[in-house]
């Protein structure tokens, strides 16, 4: 029951993280074809078209591969780990989810940190902090840590596909 839940908000966070890409990504291409319409049609370089894509860009990279561990879309050896014995393969998959945990946990504290250090700056061509950006790293760690979380459970419960090559959904 409790692992249900588990997987259930699993499943929303990964979706919530997916659609925040799309609108970003989305974001990003509205932004540059502005910028490229007021250059080449009006003759006018709008300053912080070249600015905004950039943040939006840090956020869509650090989610989507918040996404990616969720997902377990990194690269892995999956023949080298598909050669090991079931038991083996079940370990070794709680080691790499640990691993993983653990980047996720050095995301998160040092981009705290970050965001505490240097959010209060401004950014170069439009008037709000660079703590709009800098959190992408401190929440995509923290979706780090929730998404490997998921992979050691289900490494070490035997669930799914392997630790390497399965997927959330």
């Amino acid at each position: 029951m409790l692992l249900q839940k588990f997987d259930r908000a699993i499943t929303y966070a990964l979706a919530a993280v997916r659609g925040i890409c799309i609108v970003q990504a989305a974001a990003i291409f509205l932004v540059v074809i502005v910028a490229v319409i007021a250059r080449y049609v009006f003759g006018k370089a709008v300053s912080w078209t070249e600015e905004v894509p950039r943040y939006l860009l840090i956020w869509v990279s650090f989610l989507a591969g918040a996404a990616g561990v969720a997902r377990r879309d990194h690269v892995g050896f999956d023949v080298i780990f598909n050669k090991f014995p079931e038991p083996v393969r079940r370990i070794l998959g709680a080691v790499i989810g640990v691993l993983l945990l653990g980047f996720g946990w050095n995301m998160l504290r040092y981009g705290i940190v970050f965001v505490q250090d240097f959010g209060d700056d401004l950014m170069e061509t439009i008037p709000f902090k660079n703590s709009w950006y800098y959190v992408s790293l401190p929440i995509s760690g923290a979706l780090f840590m929730l998404f490997s979380i998921k992979i050691i459970v289900d490494s070490l419960i035997g669930r799914g596909e392997s630790s390497i090559g399965g997927s959330v959904d």
